[in-house]
């Protein structure tokens, strides 16, 4: 140890806090805690370089404490400003950064000056106890940051909190001797600047974490692993030859043995640690997921996924799963198992170039016990483990079997065929291939709860459907009813056997109408170009062949007024249900009247009864309401389907009524525009 050892130390700690601040502010981001960082990495590689030259003698002794106080109060506004940004609406940050200052501003003094005040407490006031108090002040700091941080922001600050508790925590265990009255221990004293050194990797790793620092290490991956090994070697070569060293001072007659025994010991251990595949991958997996970029440009990757689920649009689902998931790992193909809502098996859905036919595989079976674990991203089948034995057996083509996983749960799995050139999958595969998988899995999830959507949809459109047809049937019936009944008394009348056969004519061509529907689930006339309709003319031949079929109904006569409509016979079943619904309700025969007339852009027919009439809040609550009625043999959906029918037709429905005074139901279409022009 002596004064070389201190020197090579102290440069070499300089050197790389050097570095550090240089490639902060050029790769890191521009923000007043990266530049803060910064400067707390010149200021330690600043205090590490006069700490080699005041042990070399070209410094005075002052010098270092100055640097060691300035290296202090820049890692004390790096604490501070972290700790602002998560209590900036707290005084808490305020009074540890003015107590912080104070601190620094005694140890700048007190090192500068060395002074010695006794307090008359015992205790002497002197730069070693201002360095015992300022680090106690660290572990303060740090402490508050640590409880105050939120859990998003833990996970980039933890690795700068590790490095600076133990920092200070050495500082204290450094200065505690003269604390008490004693003399420094040299060796301790001396390691100081190595173990800044030490630290200096949970530095790095924190700017490359935090969002406010934002460092790009951009290097050969290689280079970084052996320089971590030559590092890790370095100071376990070193520990050994501090253990070495007391030995050979404290030590009697053995030492030199103990000291050869320990250097051996210390070699054995490194070439173990080096040479173990486990210790390497470790390495190399901190190293790459802390110190570089990704291999994978995941906002490409991302686009690439986007694009192969777009460029099999016209595949099913799990085939457009299990071909992204193919492209994605270079896979020729492979085989999709999917398991859906109340199955009890994964059932084979997609499969690309496996020519076998697979059957289900039960929820329960061992096959799938691999996949328990929710970290297993993937499993390579080509492996020789134990855990995927069973998967070889029953797939010998198979090379990956990926778990598709939604909220915790397995919807399914695919299996892949090998890639089409050798590829090694490391860790970072897998956090992408269980990133795509995942978003696969809902995908699957997604789409089948769409389609179980639409499926509803088209059978509840079908189920509207029929709900109108049996009140169709319900209005034609009663036509059919009426006509026979009237055929009793007027049989023998030859006007009255031609109107009985126009009327039977007009119901089966309802009827026949009907059966369409049911069957397309189109109603005629759909998409058509619109009709100008005289419906003054429509509403005369409607009541004329009311009045033949026994049902007089008064209406209003007048000139012609035309509409624009593209089913003029929808307009009709329309005018059918509420003349239907105002004929029930009055009193007598005779007693509804219709009329006809031009109301600005629209045309009005109005159908009044003098019935009892209904109250405002059942015409604004429950008129319209499907399925809903106060017949005892209706089936609540002749308003519904009225109202449906006009605003199909670009009209709609008005209904005025009052309690003892019958009602009055409008209905309303759109007017002919070119007789719109003429009229204006």
């Amino acid at each position: 140890m002596g004064l070389g050892f201190s020197v090579i130390a102290g440069l070499l700690t300089a050197v790389g806090y050097a570095a550090f601040a240089l490639v902060l502010p050029l790769r890191g981001k521009r923000s007043w805690p990266n530049y803060l960082f910064a400067l707390a990495a010149a200021a330690t590689a600043l205090w590490a370089l006069s700490v080699a030259l005041a042990d070399y003698e070209w410094l005075d002794a002052w010098v270092p404490r100055a640097a060691g106080a300035l290296r202090d109060a820049c890692w004390f506004a790096i604490i501070v400003s972290l700790l602002r940004q998560d209590t900036h609406a707290q005084p808490l940050w305020r009074r540890l950064a003015l107590s912080a200052g104070v601190l620094i501003v005694a140890e700048v003094i007190f090192a500068a000056l060395n002074l010695n005040v006794d307090s008359g407490l015992g205790v002497t006031l002197n730069q070693p106890t201002i360095q015992f108090a300022v680090s106690v002040m660290g572990l303060i700091l740090t402490e508050n940051l640590v409880r105050n941080v939120g859990p998003a922001r833990m996970w980039s600050v933890k690795q700068l909190a590790i490095g600076l508790t133990a920092l200070f925590a050495y500082n204290i265990v450094l200065r505690i001797p003269e604390f008490l009255g004693g003399h420094a221990i040299q060796i301790f004293d001396q390691a100081q600047p190595l173990v800044y050194l030490v630290a200096l990797p949970l530095f790095v790793v924190t700017a490359v974490r935090n969002d406010s620092l934002r460092l790009h290490v951009h290097s050969s991956r290689n280079v970084v692993f052996h320089t971590a090994t030559l590092i890790f070697a370095g100071i376990l070569l070193l520990g050994t030859a501090a253990a070495a060293a007391y030995v050979r001072r404290f030590g009697g007659t053995p030492a030199a043995v103990l000291s050869i025994v320990l250097g051996f010991a210390g070699l054995v251990g490194m070439t173990v640690a080096v040479s173990a595949r486990s210790i390497r991958s470790q390495i190399k997996t901190f190293i790459n997921e802390n110190f570089f970029s990704y291999k994978y440009d995941y906002r490409l990757e991302w686009t690439k996924f986007i694009q192969a689920l777009a460029r099999h649009e016209e595949r099913g689902g799990p085939e457009r799963v299990l071909l992204t998931l193919a492209d994605l790992l270079d896979s020729p193909g492979g085989v999709l198992f999917v398991r859906r809502s109340g199955w009890k098996q994964f059932v084979r859905l997609a499969h690309s170039t496996f020519g076998d036919n697979f059957g289900p595989i039960q929820q329960d079976d061992p096959l799938l016990a691999s996949f328990e674990d929710e970290h297993v991203a993937f499993l390579e089948l080509t492996s020789r483990e134990q855990e995927t034995a069973l998967w070889r057996a029953r797939f010998p083509k198979a090379w990956l079997a990926v778990p598709l996983r939604f909220r915790e749960e397995l919807v399914g799995f695919a299996l892949l065929h090998k890639p089409r050139a050798p590829k090694r999958l490391d860790w970072e595969d897998r956090s992408l291939v269980a990133l795509i998988a995942m978003q696969l899995a809902a995908h699957l999830v997604h789409e089948h709860t769409a389609q179980a959507l639409a499926d509803s949809q088209q059978l509840a459109e079908f189920n509207n459907r029929v709900t109108f047809a049996l009140h169709d049937l319900k209005n034609t019936a009663g036509q059919l009813g009426l006509l026979l009944h009237n055929a009793e008394r007027f049989g023998d009348d030859a006007e009255f056997r031609a109107d009985m056969l126009q009327t039977i004519r007009h119901a089966v061509d309802n009827l026949q109408g009907l059966i369409t529907k049911l069957r397309d689930g189109t109603q005629k006339g759909d998409g058509a170009a619109l009709v100008r309709l005289d419906v003054r003319e429509v509403v005369s031949q409607y009541t004329r062949r009311k009045a033949k079929s026994g049902i007089v109904v008064g209406e209003a006569g007048g000139e012609p007024v035309y509409a624009e409509v593209t089913q003029p016979a929808a307009f009709e079943n329309a005018l059918e249900h509420v003349v239907s619904n105002a004929v029930e309700a009055s009193p007598a025969p005779n007693s509804v009247r219709i009329s006809v007339e031009r109301d600005s852009d629209r045309v009005r027919v109005s159908v009044r009864d003098n019935g009892h009439g209904m109250a405002p809040e059942f015409v604004a609550h429950e008129l319209f309401r499907p399925l809903h009625t106060t017949k005892k043999k209706g089936l609540g959906i002749g308003a519904y389907q009225a109202r449906e029918i006009m605003r199909k037709l670009g009209g709609d429905i008005e209904v005025q009524s009052r309690i003892g005074q019958g009602t009055t139901v409008s209905l309303l279409l759109p007017a002919c525009r070119e007789e719109s022009r003429t009229t204006t």
